[in-house]
């Protein structure tokens, strides 16, 4: 393949202004300098991790300019990264294949799009690049695959996240986590005795309750726990492609995983009454899902249609994480004592008192009841065991206020609906 040369202004020509038209603009422009080469339009492709796992050799074309931004990855990840807007590069493949790759961006709206270009001797060769990048970037591995924006990306940071779960430090009312737990572990062990009777083997289980109760801490412990692959979606909402076209998209990805955990995270939000057909036939593909499990949460239980919710064979399972009682909120304050042993000192005594006095708080408030006393205490250099208390009853007036609110706005809404 003859030396390929990109035109310098490219990027100026097509990307000046940016409109419906760019990808077009950017295509003819493309196709005009390439020739007898053939040029293939296609979404954002990760080829620097491509060339990570060893599978191609880039490097960097001087013409047209990169445009790059660099970020810091903020306090938890203390690095540099830089994400090229505008590039491109000469692309050593397999059998000493070479093909050029174009990347560009640009807004369109409030949407920014991503679009990747690749020139190469023929267009079979161009989708067997394609394919052959698709399929190994997105296969897991150390990460969490995300769907957003219509197309997977591999998380490492949700990966760490849910590696750092664990059911050792999370409370639960009752004997939830334990059934969960045990409900799972047989589940996985009786794939065979599943099969014997004809039965196919899948499981739908769904998480609900108010927020800030344990239902996403719970989720990746046990994900991390089933130690299969793991999918998250969190929107199939995009400008140009149907929500039924990305449910599909989803689920096919699922499929091609099994056994697998697909976790659709706030399910009332996914799920509307648009897409909520096709979503049921996703879901009761039962020879196709054979292998795929199925975590689903939601805040708001009422706003699911009883054809999700009420169903057995759609979501077997159904764990309601309710707010903490009493030994539970004692529970979840003792591992905050033991947490800052030897940094502040808190008596067991007061600990039952604040569990007393937290009545409706649930574990996310729990959480900042401490965090603030925390925070004031070396703020202000304060007693922390004197702190408590006062925030404890702060926080109580505030969620008071709150609900208050909240049962006016409920009022006024329901006044408004009866109408004159």
């Amino acid at each position: 393949m003859s030396e390929f040369q990109l035109p310098a202004s490219l990027f100026h020509e097509c990307l000046s202004p940016s409109d419906s038209s760019t990808a077009a603009r950017v295509l003819a422009r493309l196709v005009e300098a390439a020739g007898p080469l053939h040029v293939e339009g296609c979404d954002r492709l990760d080829i620097g991790e491509y060339e990570s796992l060893g599978l191609c050799k880039t490097s960097e074309l001087p013409v047209p300019a990169h445009v790059s931004v660099a970020r810091w990855g903020g306090v938890d990840h203390d690095e540099v990264t830089v994400d090229t807007e505008l590039g491109a590069w000469r692309v050593e493949w397999k059998d000493g294949e070479v093909l050029y790759a174009v990347d560009a961006q640009w807004k369109l709206g409030w949407d920014t799009v991503k679009r990747t270009w690749l020139v190469a001797r023929t267009e079979q060769i161009a989708h067997e690049f394609l394919l052959d990048l698709e399929r190994r970037t997105n296969e897991p591995r150390d990460a969490i695959l995300v769907f957003h924006g219509s197309c997977w990306n591999r998380s490492r940071d949700l990966y760490r996240a849910v590696q750092q779960a664990s059911f050792d430090d999370l409370i639960l009312a009752k004997d939830l986590k334990t059934r969960i737990r045990e409900d799972f572990r047989r589940f996985v062990d009786s794939r065979a005795a599943y099969e014997g009777v004809g039965l196919p083997w899948r499981r739908g289980a769904l998480f609900l309750g108010p927020p800030g109760n344990g239902k996403t801490h719970c989720l990746r412990a046990l994900v991390k726990e089933l130690g299969v692959p793991a999918l998250y979606v969190q929107s199939v909402k995009t400008r140009y492609e149907t929500e039924e076209q990305n449910l599909k998209r989803v689920f096919e990805r699922a499929r091609q995983l099994r056994p697998c955990v697909l976790v659709l995270e706030d399910l009332d939000s996914l799920v509307n009454a648009q897409n909520r057909s096709y979503f049921l036939n996703q879901l009761d593909g039962f020879e196709k899902n054979v292998g795929l499990i199925v975590l689903a949460t939601t805040n708001h239980p009422d706003r699911i249609d009883p054809a999700i919710l009420d169903r057995p064979s759609r979501f077997d399972r159904k764990y309601t994480f309710e707010l903490p009682a009493v030994t539970e909120r004692s529970a979840y304050l003792e591992l905050w004592r033991k947490k800052l042993d030897g940094r502040v000192v808190w008596s067991e005594a007061l600990r039952d008192r604040i569990a007393s006095e937290s009545e409706g708080f649930s574990f996310a408030y729990l959480q900042e009841l401490v965090i603030s006393s925390l925070t004031h205490a070396v703020a202000d250099a304060t007693d922390f065991a004197e702190l408590l208390p006062r925030e404890c009853a702060s926080l109580r007036e505030q969620m008071s206020s709150i609900l208050k609110r909240e049962g006016e706005l409920g009022s006024t809404l329901e006044t408004e609906d009866d109408g004159p």
